[in-house]
């Protein structure tokens, strides 16, 4: 009798990209995806909300700050707030020009962190999956 191997089912990470811009969110997407993730996207903030209110929402969210800054930070804070949405680890993107902004604005805690670019992508990735590792701890 020939017995199959069986195959390992790889725990595979659902990112939720939050960027007004389609030529971005397509590179990010393309990247991410590159590097063995789940990618899910929006363009609106409204989108975000709603994909974290309904099942299965992702493992972490990442927003971009360069298009709307304003947008982005309240999009950000609000998963501080939110007793549900603390929970969710959160990355937010922004650009260097906007670090005093973001340093005076953002509610960083031990599950929102902000990279600023440039930045290196192994540092990117190794950030996600750390704050991806917090939430399922917490």
């Amino acid at each position: 009798m020939h017995v199959q191997p069986r195959q390992v089912k790889q725990d595979v990470k659902t990112v939720l990209i939050f960027e007004p811009d389609q030529t971005s969110l397509e590179k990010l997407s393309v990247f991410l995806k590159e590097k063995g993730f789940r990618v899910l996207s929006t363009q609106r903030p409204e989108g975000v909300e709603f994909r974290f209110n309904n099942w299965p929402k992702p493992d972490l969210l990442i927003i971009s700050a360069h298009k709307q800054l304003r947008v982005a930070l309240k999009t950000f804070n609000a998963f501080s707030w939110n007793p549900y949405l603390a929970k969710c680890p959160v990355f937010l993107i922004g650009a260097g020009r906007h670090k005093e902004i973001l340093a005076a604005h953002a509610k960083v805690d031990h599950l929102r962190k902000i990279i600023l670019t440039p930045f290196e992508t192994d540092l990117f990735v190794r950030v996600i999956n750390e704050l991806i590792r917090r939430a399922k701890r917490s």
